[in-house]
């Protein structure tokens, strides 16, 4: 019982993401999504990754680890200097005060000059002072090797047309941009983004990709994706109940008739979300619904006479899918990814790896 992480499937959705055209920039921000950064960056690494990006020191710290010859890209601004020195790491520029007031760290640091095209998070909010970062990084002789954006509004509902209006701001920027400067690398589309095939993104080198490679699409389905996580639990109990009988904490659910109940041993405590139960867990491939809420260590499915204590039951898996639950419109893939507890038995299938952290079990 427990996660299955498929490293195989990973590697299968890096290469079917690259034959859209561009190499991939991986994102592998908190902990590659959950999924565990040792075995999910050594796996991109061996299937010829070398642009790698995470939000955090901490977090380049350890993808350096393990993908020795890498491009590791820190995307929070970085006032602590001296890991990105020893480890060679790459650093996005969170603004032109951001730039000017770091100057004295910045030499022989490799920059990114990120562009806000609307999501109002870190970059350059207009083309004036990105024009301003460039020729002060010329001015000094600094190395500002890559321009990157993100695009928020890519996988939003009802959102095409101001999607568009930040693509060709983009599209405009960087156009203007990189006649006065050589860029090594122009990143821009994340995974929503990877599937539009836009001309105006045509001089990107690369697609930085997070939760595509894990096999989950925010968008429509994406039918090529090859899902890499399954959660399985099991039947600790089975009741029978009267009607008028409350299951769980509180009066949130009351049986109508008399019911067969199945307990199981996994919570939100375990990083279940509570919107899992919008949809059917899955017990010898049937299908029975959640009742009451999701609790702390325990979920109540209702069940018939088939079902029996110590009977496995698919959480996530080939019937039901992380996006699935996410277009219920109750929570997102990501959210659902990184919700879960590692104290949860993990094991991956598919590498050569590896060595877990004191709090996983394996």
């Amino acid at each position: 019982m427990g996660v299955t992480i498929d490293l195989n499937a990973i590697r299968e959705n890096k290469r079917r993401i690259e034959t859209l055209g561009r190499p991939v920039f991986a994102v592998v921000k908190n902990n590659a999504y959950n999924l565990g950064m040792e075995p999910v960056v050594t796996t991109l690494y061996e299937e010829g990754v070398r642009h790698f990006m995470v939000t955090t020191l901490e977090e380049a710290r350890e993808v350096r680890t393990y993908a020795p010859d890498a491009r590791v890209l820190v995307m929070n601004p970085v006032y602590e200097w001296q890991d990105v020195q020893e480890q060679k790491l790459d650093v996005a520029i969170g603004s032109y005060d951001w730039l000017v007031a770091q100057r004295s760290q910045l030499d022989g640091v490799r920059l990114h000059l990120k562009l806000d095209v609307g999501m109002n998070r870190f970059g350059a909010k207009t083309f004036e002072e990105a024009l301003a970062i460039v020729a002060f990084c010329q001015d000094e002789g600094l190395d500002l090797v890559g321009l990157c954006t993100h695009f928020p509004l890519a996988d939003a509902d009802n959102a095409e047309i101001e999607h568009s209006i930040q693509v060709e701001r983009f599209a405009d920027w960087s156009t203007r941009l990189i006649e006065r400067h050589a860029f090594e690398v122009v990143h821009a589309a994340n995974s929503a983004a990877t599937l539009q095939a836009d001309a105006r993104l045509a001089h990107c080198t690369h697609v930085r990709v997070g939760i595509f490679l894990y096999g989950y699409s925010s968008v429509e389905p994406v039918e090529w994706l090859v899902p890499a996580f399954r959660w399985e639990t099991e039947v600790i109990a089975v009741h029978q109940i009267e009607a008028g009988a409350h299951v769980g904490y509180g009066t949130g659910y009351t049986a109508p008739a008399q019911e067969r109940i199945a307990v199981l041993s996994v919570g939100y405590g375990d990083g279940l979300m509570r919107a899992r139960r919008h949809l059917p867990a899955h017990i010898n491939d049937r299908a029975f619904p959640f009742i009451s809420n999701i609790f702390m260590s325990h979920s109540f499915l209702r069940v018939d006479e088939t079902v029996q204590v110590g009977d496995v039951v698919e959480l996530y898996g080939n019937t039901t899918k992380i996006d699935d639950v996410t277009r219920t419109g109750h929570a997102n893939n990501s959210e659902q990814l990184c919700a879960r507890s590692w104290r949860v038995p993990h094991r991956f299938e598919g590498g050569n790896v590896c060595t877990p952290p004191t709090n996983q079990f394996v």
